[in-house]
């Protein structure tokens, strides 16, 4: 009777063992299937290029008339091209998908776009147009072939700027240094960026000219100028 029972028990764990080997095994596969489907969608997400992006956008993000779906297409068989105005007033004049990034012409201020690959899969996204008021930077996120606009995002971070950052004061003379100042505490001035084509930094100018009033009874000479580097460091802005 013993032997029996002492029998049964074996036979009894054997099944458990048994059994627990196949949960084991089945959720090795599980977790594999996972990290497969993971690496998957991140070399989907990977062959994305600035192209799939650029079709992407909403009409109304272009610099002075809609670019419709159709004529985008056409305009990327026919970048550098005299006949490309035939298709769009603003054809395209850098098209780079290997360091992500695409600019139109025919317009004074100039329209570009980049983007930055984030850790979780997804692209930041900007359009930088360019106006005779400094730039308006529109941001989107996109993942898994949706792109999407956040309204909220400030691209570069917020930014205290003094305008020692954009100008040599030492270089001024006074009465050019006292009226700059002036119009700069007012915010009588405007902001320019311009998004990488290499890199991943951001590029701030501001607009002397405005800031001046236009008036040629000041100056700043060129080498007084300076522009201000964003970096972007571990998905942050830094100065």
């Amino acid at each position: 009777m013993k032997i029996r029972i002492i029998l049964l028990t074996f036979i009894a764990l054997l099944v458990a063992c048994k059994d627990e080997g196949r949960n084991i095994i089945a959720e090795a596969l599980s977790i594999q299937a996972q990290k497969s489907e993971i690496a998957a969608e991140t070399m989907i997400e990977a062959t994305v290029s600035i192209k799939d992006i650029f079709l992407l956008l909403p009409d109304d993000v272009f610099p002075s008339q809609a670019i419709s779906l159709a004529n985008r297409k056409l305009l990327l068989k026919h970048i550098g091209e005299e006949n490309a105005y035939a298709i769009s007033a603003t054809p395209i004049d850098i098209y780079d998908p290997k360091n992500g990034f695409l600019s139109l012409t025919g317009m004074q201020f100039g329209w570009e776009m980049s983007y930055w690959n984030l850790q979780d899969g997804r692209k930041l996204v900007a359009v930088n147009n360019g106006t005779e008021t400094g730039s308006d930077i529109r941001v989107f996120f996109y993942h898994k072939g949706t792109l999407s606009e956040d309204h909220s995002y400030q691209l570069g971070a917020h930014q205290v700027y003094q305008l020692a950052d954009f100008i040599d004061l030492d270089q001024l003379s006074p009465r050019t240094r006292k009226f700059a100042q002036q119009q700069f505490s007012k915010g009588d001035y405007s902001l320019y960026y311009q998004l990488p084509r290499q890199g991943t930094s951001l590029k701030v100018r501001l607009d002397i000219d405005q800031l001046l009033d236009y008036d040629q009874a000041y100056e700043v000479p060129y080498a007084a100028t300076k522009e201000v580097t964003l970096k972007w460091s571990n998905e942050k802005w830094e100065r």
